[in-house]
């Protein structure tokens, strides 16, 4: 058996080892523009041109020599480790199985790990990095087994009710503790205060960098084997998504449905956290800085940085929830009024709330900033017919995860009574 924290060392060092050599790679890049600039300007100085043209050569020469040796002998090394760590993995004793699979990864480390998924975790994927986030169903940091067993031993209390938590780009399962005050019944997370009111709560933790098109077919797919393996019948789903999340859950709704999974007929609510429908701003600015620095040779390398984002962010430019809206085409070939029709199932009802700034929706602030993230036209999915919609005011994005306010409105919705909660003890998800 393999050591997962030689895995998780080992895929540090590979992420490392890709850092060092676009870092090299933009320096070397950035180098070459300044000194282009002096050797472009005397070619057309027909004094110096010759001499000029002499001294560039020898110039490049010894400059992309350096460069490339530093890169040569930097991705040697990143590679030596790398072959190293995984020996170690092969040669791993598995008497020491059982402590390290009941070890608790730290919370800490998974934030990093799911940052880092989500501005480049398409490649970690490409690349079989094994710090590459799996989908599943996560409980005090392990993704669970989805077999009656391994599920009847992680839930021993389990209902028939079920909701779901989804969590946004860059975020994992434990974003849904933000907030909470040991000393504030009002703070616990929201699926402990459901929890004590019959529903079990769930937390998916996906990589966030990978299409949000893919990250719905994947969830479609394990939400089926879920429901056939959970301990007792299920009578009810909820899903709730923040931010990216809710886009997830729309397109897992979608791709289920398609599929004719039966757990699409057991979902009654669909609830939308600050999610894009309709893109994000922030989104759509870095497509616009990365073209704009391509226009200029000094800021070019800047650019390449910007480009490397993975395509989770790229979909959030305009909301893209299904293979037809991005497939075959570049960033800018879409804007939100042209996305694909997405059914909604017909047994669930949809929420979309959203946060803002601003003291109402008339504020200014809010209308240029909405929520730091996503704007209230996007987040209330002004474009969909017959929308639920709510608004949180004077409050930004990450609010969304833990508040009064909205615990509130998501009880009002799975049938609830939205009263205080006990002092309950943050188990972790």
């Amino acid at each position: 058996m393999k050591d997962s924290r030689l895995g998780a060392l080992r895929g540090s060092v590979r992420l490392a080892g890709v850092s060092f050599d676009q870092l090299t790679t933009r320096i070397h890049e950035f180098h070459r523009a300044i000194s282009d600039m002096p050797f472009n300007t005397a070619a057309t100085l027909p004094a110096v041109r010759e001499s000029a043209a002499a001294t560039r050569v020898i110039h490049d020469g010894i400059t992309d020599g350096v460069y490339n040796t530093v890169r040569g002998i930097g991705g040697a090394l990143f590679k030596a480790a790398d072959l190293s760590l995984k020996a170690a993995e092969r040669n791993f004793q598995p008497a020491t199985r059982q402590a390290v699979a009941l070890t608790p990864p730290a919370i800490a480390r998974d934030n990093l790990v799911s940052a880092v998924s989500g501005l480049v975790g398409d490649f970690m994927a490409q690349e079989r990095n094994p710090l590459a986030v799996r989908l599943g169903f996560y409980r005090e940091g392990h993704r669970r087994a989805l077999t009656p067993a391994a599920l009847a031993a992680a839930y021993p209390e389990a209902s028939g009710k079920l909701v779901v938590f989804i969590h946004g780009l860059c975020c994992n399962e434990h974003t849904w503790g933000f907030y909470q005050k040991p000393d504030d019944p009002e703070t616990v997370p929201y699926g402990l205060r459901l929890e004590a009111q019959g529903w079990t709560p769930l937390y998916v933790r996906y990589n966030s960098g990978l299409r949000i098109s893919m990250n719905g077919r994947t969830l479609a797919r394990q939400l089926q084997k879920l429901v056939e393996a959970w301990p007792v019948p299920v009578k009810e789903i909820a899903l709730i998504g923040h931010s990216m999340g809710g886009l997830v859950a729309r397109s897992a709704c979608h791709a289920g449905a398609k599929a004719q999974l039966g757990w699409t007929a057991k979902v009654s609510q669909v609830i939308c956290l600050g999610s894009p429908h309709l893109g994000a701003p922030l989104a759509r600015g870095a497509h616009a800085a990365a073209a704009a620095l391509d226009a200029f040779p000094l800021s070019r390398p800047v650019s390449k940085v910007l480009n490397i984002r993975s395509v989770g962010i790229r979909d959030l430019n305009h909301g893209r929830i299904v293979d037809e809206d991005w497939r075959g085409r570049p960033d800018d070939a879409l804007n939100a009024d042209a996305l694909t029709p997405i059914p909604r199932l017909e047994n669930a009802r949809y929420h979309f709330i959203g946060s803002s700034f601003g003291a109402d929706e008339n504020d200014l602030v809010g209308k240029l900033l909405g929520d730091g993230l996503v704007l209230l036209p996007s987040a209330t999915a002004r474009h969909l017919a017959d929308a639920d919609t709510a608004m949180l005011y004077r409050a930004h994005h990450m609010t969304l995860l833990n508040n009064p306010v909205i615990y509130a409105q998501i009880a009002a919705r799975l049938g609830v009574k939205p009263k205080a909660a006990k002092r309950l003890a943050h188990r972790g998800s």
